[in-house]
C-alpha cells in the first residue's frame, strides 16, 4: 500500500520537474521531512528548501535540526522568518488566532505566509506535507481539495502558483514507515517533547503537548503564561480580542495550573 502511495507522490512531482522555481517547504516536522526526501528523489538538487521559523515561538533545536537536514541534501537552503514582530507580542495585542485558515488565523498569515511569500513572490511550484489524515481539523480544511492546487492570482499571502501535496493519501503510519524504511534523520524534539517544536504554543495543541511545554520548555511556557494573564484581564474588562473559543480552551488549562502545579488533572 505504501509503495503505491509513494509512486503516486513521485508522479505528481515528476509533472513539475522542469519548472524553474521549485520550493520544498520544510518545518522541521516528520511530514515535511518525507516531502523533502520525495522532492530529492525526483528533482535532485534542482529545487530550494525553505525553512520558516516562527519568530519567538520556534525551539532553537528545531532550527538547528533544519540546518542539519540542509547538509543532508544538495538543494539550496533558505531560512526565512518574520523580522517585524514576535509571536508572543502579537498574541498579547491580537488575542488567540483561529484554528482554521481564516483571516483570524494571524499566526499563519504573519509568521508563515508573509516571510515565505516575500521570498517566493508567489512563483513556481511549492511542496508541503498536508494530508487529511493528519488530524480531524486538517480533514475538514482539505475536504474540498486535491493533491494539486493552483493560485492563478498570487497575492502577498500565496507561497507559490501551484501547491503540491504529495502526502495527500499518506496516513501517520505511512509517514513513520517511510521514515524507517529510508532511514531518515528525525527531529530529536519528537523524542524530547513529542512534536517538532516549530510552533511551541499553538492554538490547536492538545493537553499533553501543553503539559510537556510547561515541564520541559519553561521559557516558552512562562512567556505564554504572562501573555495569557493579560488576556484574562482583557476578558474581565470586556475588551478581549481574538478567538474566544481558543481563549477559553487555554484558560481551562491556566486555571488547572493555578490549582495544581503539575497539571495532573489534565492527563
Amino acid at each position: 500500500m505504501l509503495e503505491k502511495k509513494v509512486k503516486h507522490a513521485l508522479e505528481i512531482l515528476e509533472k513539475f520537474k522542469d519548472w524553474q522555481y521549485k520550493w520544498a517547504f520544510f518545518s522541521g516536522g516528520k511530514d515535511s521531512l518525507v516531502c523533502l526526501d520525495l522532492c530529492y528523489r525526483v528533482w535532485k538538487d534542482d529545487f530550494t528548501i525553505i525553512y520558516c521559523e516562527v519568530t519567538g515561538n520556534t525551539h532553537s533545536k528545531c532550527t538547528k535540526y533544519a540546518y542539519k537536514i540542509a547538509n543532508e541534501y544538495p538543494a539550496e537552503f533558505v531560512h526565512v522568518k518574520q523580522e517585524k514582530y514576535d509571536f508572543f507580542d502579537c498574541l498579547e495585542k491580537r488575542g488567540y488566532p483561529s484554528l482554521l485558515w481564516t483571516s483570524q488565523r494571524w499566526c499563519l498569515t504573519n509568521f508563515k505566509c508573509e516571510p515565505i511569500a516575500a521570498f517566493t513572490k508567489g512563483r513556481g511550484v511549492g511542496v508541503a506535507g498536508l494530508s487529511p489524515y493528519n488530524s480531524a481539523r486538517r480533514a475538514f480544511i482539505l475536504r474540498c481539495k486535491s493533491p494539486v492546487w493552483v493560485d492563478p492570482k498570487p497575492t502577498s499571502r500565496h507561497w507559490s502558483y501551484y501547491s503540491l501535496q504529495p502526502l495527500f493519501f499518506f496516513t501517520k503510519c505511512d509517514i513513520w514507515q517511510y521514515i524507517a524504511l529510508n532511514e531518515l534523520p528525525v527531529n530529536p524534539l519528537y523524542k524530547e517533547i513529542g512534536f517538532s517544536g516549530n510552533c511551541m504554543i499553538c492554538p490547536g495543541m492538545n493537553k499533553r503537548e501543553f503539559l510537556t511545554v510547561m515541564q520541559k520548555c519553561p521559557e516558552f511556557f512562562c512567556r505564554w503564561k504572562k501573555v495569557h494573564e493579560k488576556l484574562r484581564q482583557d476578558y474581565v474588562e470586556g475588551k478581549l480580542r481574538g478567538m474566544r473559543s481558543v481563549f477559553h480552551h487555554f484558560n481551562k488549562w491556566y486555571e488547572l495550573y493555578c490549582r495544581n502545579k503539575t497539571l495532573e488533572e489534565v492527563l
